[in-house]
């Protein structure tokens, strides 16, 4: 599985609450479960409890003002019943089917259809909720499914007889049957003046119509994608987009912080390799003026030229990612002649082919050292340590291949290295370059063992 899938499907699964880098922390009951992945079960229920509590806050307002007003509480109930089921159907059924969709972890395209039918479907049973709740709170409430719902508390919803129609008396106790034409036409007449200037503005202003009604339909249908979970749908992939972002920064920091740590380690290593390696050198100079003035001044000679070269790798190392090739084949060589000097039972060649490539300081030498240690020291009788670099190549990329060999006691059967600095090699190579480098340690057939570093060849 690749990183971005195994991220992917980490996020799809999250239930954690969400890093600062990808939203803002939020208290309020209303907007807490912004804290969370989107269409993830506890943001779908910190989701339902704001929408319920503000749902139920809203009608028990509506109830009380309806009752302070004295309005018709049957026809208002008939209104509001229906209304409540449908838009708490609209909120909350798509989205719980996108949670589950979301559980799923598909990919891609499949994702997205997926979660787009599920809030679709959803909608389309909010309203089929709604309808049926209508009729049915009609029938209940009113007596009747065919009464049009209007909140005006004035207007009686119930249908009226053909009995109560001739009980019906006008004013002056006459029947309604007997209320003449110039009665009616008296009513109109009296009607406010107000309310014919608007009507007639209305008639004669088709524009002003279309805009209000266009208006009315704007602000119906914004809040209906926003209730049905549009929204969160685009707000997923904006926060699944800088969820991985904010991933990608935390590996690539755990990289960083992970090679840090690995240049610390070898420079401490080589504070602690150094005075000992001075030590022994000057002891042997000490040891050597006495009785063999020349090869005094021949290791004193051959240790000036190993500081000269590798000071600046140590100075570097902790600043500098990446040394030359050259500088440390020098090092190596300075390194071999004074232990050469020292010891006069080794030998060493060094052998190029490569003119000269990027390499992490103090790689080398260790590996130098490393024979020198535990190859050349404890063999009894003449002792050869190789270093080779050559370039090849490794699936069409041009590869750099280290090799440092000795004809020493060798390790018995062992394959790899353990000590602390072929481990500091190892952690070097992979903060580096991560797989594409490698250090490997094989037991030779004429005996000792060979040490052979591949990494990508970097001018």
């Amino acid at each position: 599985m690749s990183l971005s899938n195994a991220m992917s499907k980490q996020l799809h699964t999250s239930e954690q609450l969400l890093p600062s880098e990808v939203t803002a922390r939020s208290e309020t009951w209303l907007t807490r479960a912004r804290n969370y992945p989107v269409f993830s079960r506890i943001w779908f229920r910190y989701r339902a409890q704001a929408w319920i509590g503000f749902f139920a806050i809203i009608d028990v307002l509506v109830l009380l003002v309806g009752w302070v007003a004295d309005a018709n509480m049957r026809k208002t109930a008939a209104v509001f019943i229906p209304l409540t089921l449908g838009a708490t159907t609209l909120h909350l059924l798509g989205p719980a089917m996108a949670v589950w969709v979301r559980n799923q972890a598909y990919a891609g395209k499949k994702e997205v259809i997926a979660l787009l039918s599920a809030l679709l479907l959803g909608a389309a049973c909010s309203y089929g909720v709604l309808t049926g709740a209508s009729y049915a709170t009609k029938y209940l409430v009113l007596g009747s499914g065919d009464v049009e719902l209007a909140v005006a508390g004035s207007i009686d919803a119930r249908p009226k007889s053909t009995k109560d129609t001739k009980d019906t008396k006008d004013a002056v106790g006459k029947p309604a049957s007997a209320v003449t034409p110039q009665a009616s036409v008296a009513e109109i007449a009296e009607k406010p003046a107000e309310s014919k200037e608007i009507s007639s503005k209305l008639e004669h202003t088709p524009a002003l119509k279309m805009i209000l009604e266009g208006f009315s339909l704007f602000v119906t249908s914004s809040l209906i994608i926003y209730t049905g979970g549009a929204v969160d749908f685009w707000y997923f992939f904006r926060q699944k987009k800088r969820m991985l972002e904010v991933m990608h920064q935390q590996e690539l920091q755990q990289a960083q912080d992970a090679r840090r740590e690995a240049e610390l380690r070898l420079s401490v290593l080589a504070a602690q390799v150094e005075p000992h390696f001075l030590f022994n050198t000057l002891a042997g100079v000490r040891s050597a003026i006495l009785t063999e003035p020349q090869r005094a001044t021949a290791i004193v000679d051959h240790l000036v030229d190993y500081l000269r070269a590798t000071i600046p790798q140590m100075r570097n190392d902790g600043s500098s990612a990446q040394a030359r090739l050259k500088q440390q084949l020098e090092a190596a060589n300075a390194y071999l002649g004074l232990m050469h000097a020292r010891i006069p039972r080794l030998s060493y060649s060094v052998d190029c082919e490569v003119s000269d490539a990027a390499l992490p300081p103090l790689m080398l030498i260790s590996l130098v050292e490393n024979a020198v240690k535990h190859g050349v020291e404890p063999k009894i009788g003449p002792v050869h340590i190789a270093i080779r670099a050559r370039r090849m190549e490794q699936d069409g990329t041009a590869m750099l291949e280290l090799t440092v060999a000795d004809d020493g006691v060798g390790f018995a059967g062992s394959s790899s290295g353990s000590g602390i600095g072929l481990a500091n090699i190892h952690e070097r190579l992979a903060s580096t370059y991560g797989e594409r480098a490698s250090l490997v340690l094989k037991a030779r057939a004429e005996g000792g063992v060979a040490a052979t570093i591949l990494l990508p060849l970097e001018a």
